[in-house]
């Protein structure tokens, strides 16, 4: 018998509450929310990571942030991944990847097919990310300047080569039928770059001390030029349509009211920033960085289109949407009735918040929503005409949440990135599948527990590595866990660690300084009973901390784990 489908849709920054089945109106989310309430969805599922690149070894691997030496090469280390596994099994896998992360981090092990959907523009922040952090590290003495450049040299040379790789993959891609025509992708001359990089890089690799000097001076690199040249020519040859215009119109329209419903005065300025940017700019300021999710989608129906229909596959998707408040395909050529559609959609979405004078959050985001659940919609139709629907199991899930409703309000201080803030941490975690059954289950849950109960759905058995646990059973966990270590590379000797371990009643945060495991300390701890919002630190409370030992000792004994 031929064994189920698997679809992974990861819905980045994707925030449960933001739902309609979460609490949010209901014409937000319409076909999310007939998925969840006629699937198995799971109430308290967190993540173990944030931002994306914490989170993708529980997605792709089923394994914490800084297991096997840490994140510094993604899961190359990992002794298998659920992509390798399913393939083994005899499954015909592909992966729509629409964030950059290096080739050496392998987490196109075990795909068939692997499209690397992200502009250079990515790849360049992500560098520049790396960068900064070594800078700052320099400037406080935290590392000495030889060790800083070789650090440097190194990256950056790793860099250049993955755009080189990069330019390749996509001389081979526009040669290529499967993937759709796009604005973003197919206006840059990707042999003129490769040729730039590869003489940039020659001269990195004679002259390492000259290469890193201009990074280290806060000077514009030969990199960013490269690539913020090719974006002006890009732009150039755009044309603002009148869909966009109309899209534009809107915002004008409600532009007040979206300044008015935000949560607080910070959120208001942020949220009307980024209207005014719309108004302005329209969707091209967009089209420097990812893809729609209707491009993603159809880059998937061209893939799937090709296969051989007797294996099973498995696909991994990852739709930016809602985390760059994305409302419609802005980068599809043709297409014109879905986009048309995409904006009546958006209109009626506005009017409807008009309407709700108690509503308070980002309409943006929530828009943004709006148009990732058209886009589900359109995948589930897919599924139905290819009549694989009852054979394939839609697993929607989320990296990390998010603070773009800054629902409970904080500060933007209090969300930096080594924040374990539910808001942030919460995901949505929905299978859906004929068999699956209906029930809503309020069970502590890790994103490290999807891979490993998608392979017992389909009588697979979960590698021994694999931290997570099946759901099909039903059963949750006393506590989930999380770690980081904020911006910029893995270092497990010159950064911080810290470890959050959450359970139904508390949550605490332990951080043990580089080097020194005998003197961590508990930097957060929170009663999610009596402070669900997580607004009153009880690290000084010794009752607290006496109540919540077996969660510090859990903390401890993992920064242990990590550093032996």
């Amino acid at each position: 018998m031929k064994k189920k489908n698997i679809i992974v849709l990861d819905i980045d920054a994707l925030i449960p509450s933001r739902t309609g089945i979460g609490g949010n109106f209901p014409f937000v989310s319409p076909c999310f929310d007939s998925l969840s309430k006629n699937g198995l969805e799971f109430t308290n599922a967190f993540t173990m990571g944030n931002p994306t690149e914490f989170a993708l070894p529980g997605i792709f691997a089923s394994s914490y942030l800084l297991d096997d030496g840490g994140y510094r090469n993604g899961i190359a280390d990992r002794e298998i991944t659920f992509a390798e596994k399913l393939k083994s099994a005899g499954y015909v896998t592909s992966a729509f990847f629409t964030i950059f992360r290096p080739q050496k981090d392998l987490y196109h092990r075990g795909f068939d097919d692997f499209y690397h959907l992200y502009d250079l523009q990515v790849i360049e922040k992500n560098f520049m990310n790396t960068a900064n952090w070594y800078i700052g590290a320099l400037d406080k003495g935290t590392i000495k300047e030889t060790e800083c450049k070789k650090e440097l040299f190194a990256y950056y040379k790793e860099y250049l080569e993955d755009v080189f790789s990069y330019c390749n993959i996509w001389i081979d891609y526009i040669e290529n039928e499967t993937l759709p025509k796009s604005k973003i992708f197919h206006n840059i001359n990707y042999q003129k770059v490769k040729e730039r990089v590869v003489k940039h890089l020659e001269l990195v690799v004679e002259d390492p001390e000259k290469a890193v000097k201009p990074i280290l001076a806060g000077e514009k690199i030969e990199f960013t030029k490269i690539v913020e040249e090719e974006g002006y020519k890009r732009k150039k040859k755009l044309k603002n349509t009148l869909l966009d215009f109309k899209f534009r119109a809107q915002i004008v329209k409600h532009c007040l009211r979206i300044f008015r419903q935000a949560t607080s005065f910070d959120s208001a300025k942020n949220t009307f920033a980024l209207a005014l940017d719309r108004i302005l700019h329209g969707q091209s300021n967009l089209l420097m960085r990812y893809p729609s999710g209707s491009y993603v989608l159809e880059s998937f129906k061209g893939w799937h289109r090709k296969q051989k229909k007797e294996k099973p596959f498995y696909s991994y998707i990852k739709l930016l949407d809602a985390h760059e408040f994305n409302f419609y395909s802005h980068d599809l050529y043709n297409h014109e009735q879905e986009k048309e559609d995409e904006y009546k959609s958006f209109k009626q979405c506005l009017k409807n918040f008009s309407r709700e004078k108690n509503y308070k959050g980002n309409i943006l985001y929530d828009c943004s929503i709006k148009y990732v659940d058209q886009v589900l919609n359109r995948l589930t139709d897919y599924l139905k005409k290819e009549n694989i629907l009852h054979e394939t199991i839609l697993a929607i899930t989320a990296d990390h949440g998010g603070t773009y409703p800054n629902i409970p309000a904080r500060d933007s201080k209090a969300h930096r990135v080594n924040a374990f803030y539910d808001e942030l941490y919460r995901i949505p975690l929905v299978f859906s599948c004929d068999g699956v059954g209906s029930e809503r289950n309020q069970s502590l849950v890790s994103s490290v527990d999807m891979v490993p109960t998608l392979l017992d759905m389909v009588g697979e058995a979960v590698p021994k590595s694999f931290r997570g646990n099946s759901l099909c059973t039903g059963g949750g966990r006393p506590y989930v866990m999380a770690e980081n270590q904020g911006r910029g590379p893995c270092d497990l000797i010159r950064k911080p660690i810290r470890v959050c371990v959450r359970s139904a009643k508390y949550k605490i945060v332990y951080e043990v300084p580089p080097g020194k495991l005998s003197e961590g300390v508990v930097d957060q701890l929170y009663d999610l009973v009596d402070d669900p919002e997580e607004m009153l630190n009880l690290k000084s409370d010794k009752n607290a901390l006496g109540e919540a030992d077996s969660l510090l000792q859990v903390a401890k004994a993992r920064v242990v784990e990590i550093l032996n």
